[in-house]
């Protein structure tokens, strides 16, 4: 009886090229949706940090019967810098929270600088908007972003937010 030899196992360089071939395709398919999901991920989240922050703000408000300022953190419209969130009546002022620069890539503007909820839940942008109220539009950077990628947020007349598709009108 002669000894068996050992059987070799593997694949061919030829299977693992036809792989990687195959995943090459697959990756410059994906690349693209990819791109487009990050983006809309990031406009998606910095939605709901801010949408989070006002129901805070106004709890908060209406809980302690203080006035809380929500106010952007570069003093302007642009928001994309971050905000931060301040019990104004408490003496010294409190910051209750901040949110700190967003990611980039998108493009975050408001009405208003700051807002301020009262004792009743109701926001008052400053400076003072026609309509009473504020909107934040939030968008990728690309321009030409569809609709479904961008955000906008409101306050409606009793100071709660509310998020909609697409861009503020």
């Amino acid at each position: 009886m002669s000894p068996r030899l050992p059987q070799h196992a593997g694949f061919t360089i030829t299977e693992v090229m036809v792989v990687l071939i195959i995943l090459g395709v697959l990756g410059a398919f994906a690349a693209p949706a990819m791109t487009r999901l990050l983006a809309t991920q990031k406009v998606r989240s910095a939605s709901y940090d801010l949408n989070a922050d006002l129901t805070f703000a106004r709890g908060e408000a209406i809980a302690r019967g203080h006035q809380i300022t929500v106010k952007s953190v570069s003093g302007g419209t642009d928001w994309v810098s971050g905000w931060e969130i301040w019990d104004m009546t408490a003496s010294p002022n409190v910051k209750l929270r901040q949110q700190n620069a967003l990611a980039q890539g998108i493009n975050f503007t408001a009405d208003a600088q700051s807002l301020t909820y009262g004792r009743s839940g109701r926001a008052t942008p400053t400076p003072a908007t026609a309509t009473g109220t504020v909107s934040f539009t939030i968008v990728p950077k690309d321009s030409s972003a569809a609709t479904e990628m961008k955000r906008c947020l409101r306050l409606d007349p009793s100071g709660r937010p509310t998020t909609a598709i697409g861009a503020c009108a």
